[in-house]
């Protein structure tokens, strides 16, 4: 019990942080960058305070890539530059308390659910010895597949967002699915589950891929998509009719 009193509690102090940096630079757009770093740290304190074995040191160094590939795009594509994700103006606009309150609730909420995920990890420690199993090969290649295909749905939108500025983002993944990014993302948080499900009650880390699934088809894609509709209009209800919301599928 104690391990997870201190993983939340680091939690809950990170995201006190970045609500200061939130404050400091006026954008709320900070706590995504948080996200997948206070995930990393959080899913290290899990592998980290049991003993070491290979898959917990596979699993440590996926986690770190996938976490500081997603942070530093990021930062470099919104915080460096400024850019306000109209997500959080959307939400904030519905609040009926002060903004720095509302955001600061928003954040140690978001806290609370990289809480909820980054338990998976707690499990996967559990077996000992230098060896895989076939699961444990099948949950390595789908988290690489999906570090990868993340990666480069996030390069595809950034090349044709310069080359075709104000366009609907229509080319390479994002012609099998409107949120490539968030179905890779998805990917390897349910490879991380394939780490963990073989232990004894790991089946429970089950809720980390689910309640990401929840996220994306509930709540950042719909919020993502009236904020498209808004920008692009008619433009953007074609590509929603023809093209699957999140998981890829052949263009109607």
């Amino acid at each position: 019990m104690s391990i997870f009193l201190v993983v939340y509690a680091y939690i809950a102090i990170q995201m006190m942080v970045v609500w200061g940096l939130y404050r400091l630079l006026k954008n709320p757009s900070v706590v995504d960058v948080s996200w997948s770093l206070g995930l990393m740290v959080s899913g290290l304190i899990y592998l980290i305070g049991q003993p070491i074995s290979l898959r917990s040191l596979i699993v440590a160094v996926l986690l770190i890539v996938w976490a500081l590939r997603l942070a530093g795009y990021l930062w470099y594509t919104r915080i460096r530059k400024g850019h306000v994700d109209k997500r959080y103006l959307e939400l904030s606009n519905q609040w009926k308390m002060s903004q720095s309150l509302g955001f600061f609730l928003n954040f140690q909420l978001q806290g609370f659910f990289i809480f909820i995920l980054s338990i998976t990890f707690y499990f996967i420690p559990h077996v000992s010895g230098y060896s895989l199993s076939m699961l444990d090969k099948i949950a390595l290649l789908t988290i690489i597949i999906g570090i990868m295909g993340e990666s480069l749905a996030d390069f595809q939108l950034q090349a044709f967002r310069k080359a075709h500025p104000g366009r609907v983002c229509n080319a390479g993944l994002w012609q099998y699915t409107r949120h490539p990014n968030y179905f890779f993302d998805w990917l390897t948080w349910c490879g991380f589950f394939l780490f963990a499900v073989t232990i004894p009650y790991g089946y429970l880390s089950m809720v980390s891929p689910l309640l990401l699934l929840i996220i994306f088809t509930k709540i950042t894609g719909p919020i993502t998509e009236r904020s498209s509709i808004a920008s692009r209009g008619q433009a953007f209800l074609d590509y929603q009719k023809n093209t699957s919301m999140f998981f890829p599928w052949v263009t109607r």
